[in-house]
């Protein structure tokens, strides 16, 4: 690591409860911060009205984009233009849009004279055929007003539903649709907040709502996580407290979607209350969006890079054809951090030595763990690791309790100034989350990566309630299996769900990379233009056996060895809930739209598309 380059000590106080819990708490109180999330933007208008924030991609493909100065003058105007239509706090404002500098005009612009946004995901329109998610988000939050990005996209949706007591903008092709008012409109002439626009700003405090986030739905229809300016200032407070090498040079490429506490609180955030330049990456993770992304990488080369595991095996695998990519990604690189799930050690490990590669020394990685409802960070890793599967530790003022469960696991639960009050009007889900001691049960377990050294910090040990028995009474270990598999097939394989709570033995259901698979195997894909057919060829289909048959000769038990899997032609559906829009894979979901699939994997005489797996040794 760079000399310049400065990690705070772990350090921790530990306690433990007569229930046998166990408390972590970081030992560095948490600093002062603002009342108003505004409150950075106007900082660094004042102190750095040159600087570049926000930059996207025109339609010609170049950069173009806003000041810190420039941010604000926008902003206000917005501001002014919305308490001059007479709104209140009473009803939010609802935003339907891909990432882009509109979006984050009009979200900044109402939470800083108060007024909650409720982002919704793009997909939700674009991905969706019936667009029933928005309908619930709408149904609600009752918005009294709500953004497009671009009207002949999602008026195709909204037009399904009586829409009279909604005002209707969008940041493009208006003018197609009755009804429908150019954004742009709503804009007043001064860059200055009004007094009555200043007044609400000077209301703002840290209980005031800011955003209503609509979690990903991954077992019933999404829940609005109410979120706070302080929750998400006090959040960036304490990161900033544990990652001291941030600052106004940071420039960041980001893909991910605003909807979602990651990329909407912990990137975004980042980047505004530092100062940095924000790079609005279209692209993503997928074989489709990928290389967008890596042009983006290529154009910008960042200093910091957020992502999913998902992101980093495909950046790698690429990084390993192409040289260009690889000394882009990695000359300017402060430190990579990686969320939502444990990156692969081997992706992890040749990441690292291809950042030696290029700087001579090698680039550290970060990781933390959190949910919507923290906003998003409760522990934080701010130390060199060595292990992927590393969470971190609390950062100043987040309580993590472990709390015992039934299952044999720690339940991870936290208390803080993070944490939501609960959901949007729904009383009964907000009781169902908290303890007697108001932390919030988050359903994931966690242990330390070393009993004898807590200061290594915590690691992700699976979700409470994606674990499950065989009829053998044998408890198996949905996670762990799952990455397994998952980093046995990297890049070829998006995801895999383990078809086998009540049953005998494991199987498996995999969602293949289609695009990188018939990369891989030229031949085949040639003489099988169709997917079905493609996926039936000996070639891939020993190719995935291949992978099966190396993950069981680690494993001793039943708990451990697959004996059957199917290849899926059908990718996972967003209106199903069998996906996010980020790709996380709902296991349940999934078990239960694919249940025709499921049986044949446990019939007598298996056939169509299910694989056998030879388990002798």
């Amino acid at each position: 690591m760079s000399e310049t380059f400065q990690c705070v000590k772990a350090d921790i106080d530990m306690t433990e409860t007569t229930d046998g819990s166990l408390v972590l708490q970081n030992k560095s109180p948490l600093a002062s911060y603002p009342a108003n999330l505004g409150v950075w933007l106007r900082k660094h208008a004042e102190t750095s009205p040159d600087k570049h924030f926000l930059q996207q991609r025109d339609e010609q493909g170049r950069w173009y984009g806003l000041t810190y100065a420039q941010t604000l003058d926008s902003v206000n105007r917005i501001s002014n233009g919305l308490i001059a239509r007479g709104l209140d706090r009473t009803r939010p404002i609802a935003i339907l849009s891909e990432n882009s500098i509109s979006m984050a005009l009009i979200q900044l612009a109402a939470m800083q004279v108060g007024l909650a946004a409720v982002p919704v995901s793009y997909a939700y329109s674009v991905r969706s055929e019936t667009g029933s998610h928005i309908r619930h988000i709408l149904d609600v939050s009752r918005p009294s007003m709500l953004f497009m990005s671009d009207a002949d996209v999602h008026m195709t949706k909204l037009s399904q539903w009586d829409n009279d007591d909604l005002e209707l903008y969008a940041f493009s092709n208006s003018k197609s649709h009755d009804g429908v008012r150019p954004f742009t409109s709503l804009s007043d002439e001064s860059g200055t907040l009004s007094p009555e626009s200043q007044a609400r700003f000077d209301a703002v405090t840290p209980d005031t709502l800011a955003k209503i986030q609509f979690t990903s739905g991954s077992t019933n229809l999404p829940k609005g996580v109410e979120v706070t300016h302080g929750m998400m200032v006090t959040n960036q407070t304490g990161i900033s407290q544990m990652w001291p090498f941030l600052d106004e040079n940071d420039v960041v490429v980001d893909w991910m979607p605003w909807n979602h506490t990651f990329g909407g609180n912990f990137v975004f955030n980042m980047t505004l209350m530092h100062g940095g330049t924000f790079y609005i990456d279209h692209g993503n993770p997928t074989p489709i969006g990928l290389p967008t992304t890596i042009q983006n990488i290529k154009d910008i080369s960042p200093t910091i890079y957020f992502g999913v595991p998902r992101s980093f095996t495909a950046i790698y695998a690429r990084m390993q054809e192409d040289e260009t990519l690889k000394q882009a990604f990695f000359k300017n690189l402060k430190f990579i951090f990686t969320a939502a799930a444990a990156l692969d050690q081997a992706t992890y490990e040749g990441m690292k030595a291809m950042s030696a590669e290029v700087r001579g020394e090698s680039v550290p990685f970060f990781s933390g763990w959190g949910s919507t409802e923290t906003s998003p960070d409760s522990t934080l890793v701010y130390w060199e690791i060595g292990d992927a599967r590393v969470i971190g530790l609390p950062i100043p003022g987040v309580k993590v309790k472990l709390a015992p469960d039934s299952s044999g696991k720690l339940e991870l639960r936290v208390k803080g100034p993070n944490v939501t009050v609960g959901y949007y009007k729904n009383e009964e889900a907000t009781r169902a989350v908290f303890d007697e001691e108001g932390y919030y049960c988050t359903g994931d377990a966690g242990k330390f990566l070393n009993a004898d050294d807590p200061s290594a910090g915590l690691i992700f040990d699976g979700r409470i309630g994606e674990d499950f028995k065989l009829t053998s009474g044998v408890w198996v270990n949905n996670s762990r299996l799952r990455g397994s598999i998952n980093e046995l097939g990297q890049p070829f394989l998006l995801e895999v769900v383990i078809a086998a709570p009540n049953r005998d033995y494991l199987t498996g259901l995999v969602f293949p990379n289609l695009p990188a698979l018939r990369e891989r195997f030229g031949e085949a894909g040639h003489a099988c233009p169709e997917d079905a057919d493609f996926l039936k060829n000996e070639a891939v289909t020993g190719f995935f056996l291949n992978i099966f048959k190396q993950h069981n000769t680690a494993q001793k038990g039943s708990s451990g060895r697959f004996e059957r899997f199917a290849l899926l032609t059908e990718p996972p559906r967003i209106d199903k809930n069998e996906t996010t829009d980020k790709g996380y894979i709902n296991q349940s979901a999934v078990l239960s739209h694919r249940a025709d699939t499921v049986e044949k994997l446990y019939a007598e005489s298996p056939s169509g598309n299910v694989i056998i797996i030879d388990t002798r040794k």
